[in-house]
């Protein structure tokens, strides 16, 4: 044990840098999904789950279980209920819930760096092997230098075979540990996911004897399919054949009289009748979260109707039981309100949920106005009793529909937004118009996402000669050339990212065809240099006409195929033999004197 690296114990969780409030334990109405089973209900589901668990490991018994079913119809709360249930066994090594649009916990960047910080804290013993591992790769921190399979490898699978037979003995008299991993097709790295799965499967055909299952649920998404629903080491669970009527009517009836003891006025006892009630379980057609949702418009007391429960009963049961027409119906009651479509927007495209004064700030207005539009949305969002806690989505389906155009209509969230967000919090972070309470705050989410935004506000560009609307514009035109993303442009983001869409919009925006990049290994210190690079022919011509300097000399490089083996346009012209070119850039004063290391020039 002296090879050990010499690493504290109080230092060691940090350096693993786990994601707090992605775990069983999290605060559900600040991160969620915010959900979990009512008594008495799923009952036969967990049956499943608990026989599968205790299964031996001898006789060839799945090591992975997919719980899978369409969005609504309870995933989340039965995987809040095993983890909690298994913890209290002492047999969790770790969970981990997925949730689209919630910064860190949408991608798989720091998921195994977690589940090890997890695994540590429920498995000691393997404290000292995961220190060992890291001091001997550092690289497995981080998803950009290994991949997820590998940090699984290394930090959680090579740990718990190692000690198996030492002093986790006696820990595994209890049975096999658990690893939750819920929403799993709410992570935006599908590819690496798939990769990670494929590669688990592959690690449990090979150790059998490895004392550790995982659970996993989510929506039935091809890359999951096809690794998951014919291997031999998966057990699956469609979650729709195990949704009973049963399990909806109790879980309404314990919903109901939640919502009746808060009313501030007697209700009968027997209302709703059971005919009602039938009728209710009827129309909410096995989905969890539309009977949470419709019960919370049933006993809306901040809906400006008028309406008594009572008599708002018949209205939602002739409410269409899906959920675009439920969205629409409760969006319209905002609709009218002095910023709605930009304060919708913001929520729904924002990487990691903001808080009300967050989103006053990004829009320059005054919270009352988010309040305003937020506090008749609280039944298809949670908006917290504060200005200073996030605001999150009930589900990610309302997220699908307000950025699915066809579906949403009026109400999209277009994704010029995205731009919008990008350049006001890297402004708020460099000090524009914000408290310095609030700076901190702007400072980690410009660190963390301004760039994603940036990116992928190119899916906002619009038409041929691609161009922002004039919103757009008037929000960004005195912030397009500060080096406000990691002390670059937005142009240098947009041209690294080769996102030709953006770059040319910024530059017909007015963003300096001219900016020095930030140094770089690929020697690419300007525009019109990374154009050239990766031949964006049409993003060539467009910063010739926009006057960019030809004449900038890149840091030589002496690899072939390097930019700073050309290290200027004419060079690179000269040498992809563009005659055309070459003709164009002398013409508009490119320097044939200056000396490059092209060797077919």
């Amino acid at each position: 044990m002296s090879t050990l690296p010499r690493i504290q114990a109080s230092s060691f969780p940090s350096l693993l840098n786990p994601i707090l409030d992605a775990s069983h334990t999290r605060n559900r109405t600040l991160s969620p999904p915010n959900s979990k089973c009512f008594p008495g209900t799923r009952e036969k589901v967990f049956k499943k789950v608990d026989s599968w668990i205790d299964s031996s490991l001898l006789f060839g018994n799945p090591h992975i279980m997919w719980i899978h079913g369409y969005a609504g119809c309870g995933k989340s709360a039965i995987a809040q209920v095993v983890a909690e249930s298994m913890s209290s066994k002492g047999r969790l090594a770790a969970s981990f819930f997925f949730f689209r649009g919630s910064g860190s916990r949408s991608t798989a960047g720091r998921l195994a760096t977690t589940v090890a910080s997890q695994l540590v804290a429920s498995i000691p013993v393997t404290a000292p092997l995961i220190k060992a591992a890291i001091h001997a790769n550092p690289g497995l921190l981080s998803t950009s230098s290994t991949s997820l399979s590998a940090q699984f490898q290394h930090l959680v699978y090579d740990p718990i075979n190692e000690v198996k037979r030492d002093r986790f003995v006696a820990s595994l008299r209890q049975g096999t540990f658990l690893i939750v991993l819920d929403g799993v097709d709410e992570c935006d790295d599908r590819d690496e996911i798939a990769s990670f799965i494929q590669h688990m499967i592959e690690f449990f055909e090979k150790k059998p004897r490895t004392p550790l299952r995982f659970l996993i649920t989510s929506r039935v998404e091809n890359h999951l399919y096809q690794r998951l629903h014919s291997s031999k080491q998966v057990k699956l669970l469609n979650l729709v054949e195990h949704t009973s009527d049963t399990d909806i009517a109790m879980a309404l009836d314990v919903a109901i009289s939640d919502e009746k003891r808060g009313l501030p006025f007697a209700c009968e006892a027997s209302w709703p009748s059971r005919k009602d009630r039938l009728q209710l379980v009827k129309h909410i057609n096995g989905s969890y979260i539309f009977m949470t949702t419709i019960t919370k418009l049933l006993f809306d007391r901040n809906n400006d109707d008028r309406l008594t429960p009572m008599q708002r009963l018949p209205l939602l049961l002739a409410m269409r039981p899906d959920f675009d027409a439920l969205y629409h119906r409760t969006l319209a009651t905002s609709q009218g309100l002095p910023h709605f479509r930009d304060i919708v927007s913001i929520v729904a495209l924002a990487e990691s949920p903001l808080s009300i004064t967050q989103i006053a700030e990004l829009l320059s207005i005054e919270t009352f106005y988010v309040s305003n539009v937020l506090v008749n949305l609280h039944s298809i969002m949670q908006v917290p009793g504060d200005d200073r806690s996030p605001v999150t989505l009930w589900h990610t389906s309302l997220r699908d529909f307000l950025t699915s155009e066809e579906r949403a209509g009026p109400f999209f969230a277009h994704p010029a937004y995205h731009l919008r967000i990008a350049f006001r919090c890297a402004s708020l972070s460099n000090g524009g118009s914000s408290t310095s309470s609030s700076r901190t705050s702007w400072l980690e989410f410009s660190k963390n996402f301004a760039k994603e935004h940036l990116i992928k506000s190119a899916e906002g560009v619009e038409g041929t000669e691609c161009t922002f609307n004039s919103g757009v514009l008037a929000c960004i035109t005195e912030s397009l050339n500060k080096p406000w993303f990691d002390g670059q442009t937005a142009l240098e983001v947009a041209c690294r990212a080769k996102q030709w869409k953006l770059v040319r919009a910024l530059v017909n925006a007015g963003a300096d065809p001219s900016t020095r990049f930030q140094g770089s290994a690929d020697h690419i210190v300007a525009p019109l240099h990374a154009a050239c690079h990766y031949k964006a022919r049409e993003v060539i011509a467009l910063l010739l006409d926009k006057g960019a300097d030809l004449n900038v000399v890149a840091p030589l490089s002496n690899s072939p195929g390097s930019w700073g083996w050309y290290a200027f346009p004419l060079a690179w012209a000269t040498g992809e033999r563009d005659i055309d070119l070459v003709d164009r850039l002398l013409a508009r004063g490119a320097d044939p004197n200056l000396k490059g290391k092209s060797k077919k020039a």
